[in-house]
């Protein structure tokens, strides 16, 4: 799928007058010419279509997700005294709201916000922490909810799968770090070197980006993403400028074309 999303531009920029009256020697040369000289008048159409299919894909993942996640909601415990009181004095000091916060009872260390306004902890990532640091996993949360960065996170995926052509998870990346890096600034404040040292306890070791004094997990960043995050947005531009004048050259040739093949 992903070969196919990025070759089928390539289809629509080779002037069919260079294919007229040839191979039609060949099996299925002609029918595949004809199919594509009519893909071709339809060029808008098709890519409405592909895109709003590559678009429901996502939408029909990210409905399967939620149906999974209400699941989780089931299975979800009380909320430990400790972290429902960080969680209230957290919401007090952004005059955020306190919103759904899910206790799993899971070795596996999670601590996520996710589309709705649904924060989920688990006991593995929480056992761990003192009170304060769990305050400051908190405000760092809340800060995603305030800002609804898992919806813009789903939103910007949406818009890239509508574009169709792959190469967009660096500059998602790059997306989701700015997010992280907002959230750490704004949680960070008035504590800022114990928060830095709570990054590094839960990064286990890895490089850290550090920046104004804030730490940034380096998984939100890739080093080879400073060149690849331009890769898909040039290849869009790039294929909004050749492609309306590989159709114009269609237009003005379709006449030839119809009656010059097979």
């Amino acid at each position: 799928m992903r070969f196919i999303r990025a070759l089928w531009p390539v289809v629509f920029l080779v002037p069919l007058s260079w294919w007229a009256d040839r191979g039609c020697g060949l099996a299925g040369v002609d029918p595949l010419y004809h199919a594509t000289v009519w893909v071709h008048e339809r060029l808008g159409w098709f890519i409405g279509a592909l895109a709003a299919t590559s678009a429901g894909v996502v939408v029909a993942k990210i409905v399967v997700a939620r149906m999974r996640f209400a699941r989780l909601g089931h299975v979800a415990e009380p909320l430990p005294g400790r972290v429902r009181a960080a969680f209230e004095r957290a919401s007090v000091a952004l005059g955020v709201a306190v919103p759904t916060v899910l206790y799993v009872d899971l070795a596996a260390p999670i601590a996520t916000t996710v589309f709705g306004r649904t924060i989920v902890l688990s006991r593995g990532f929480v056992e761990p922490l003192e009170d304060a640091d769990v305050e400051l996993v908190a405000r760092h949360e809340l800060v995603h909810v305030r800002h609804a960065d898992a919806t813009a996170g789903v939103l910007w995926h949406l818009l890239f799968a509508a574009l169709l052509i792959p190469g967009f998870e660096p500059l998602e990346r790059r997306l989701h770090a700015g997010r992280e890096r907002s959230a750490n600034v704004i949680a960070a404040a008035g504590g800022e070197e114990r928060y830095v040292a709570l990054l590094v306890r839960l990064a286990h070791g890895t490089n850290l980006c550090v920046e104004a004094r804030l730490g940034l997990e380096a998984a939100a960043r890739r080093p080879e993403d400073r060149w690849l995050v331009w890769a898909a947005p040039l290849a869009v531009t790039s294929l909004a400028v050749a492609l309306p004048i590989s159709h114009a050259a269609f237009r003005h040739d379709l006449p030839y074309l119809l009656a010059h093949h097979c």
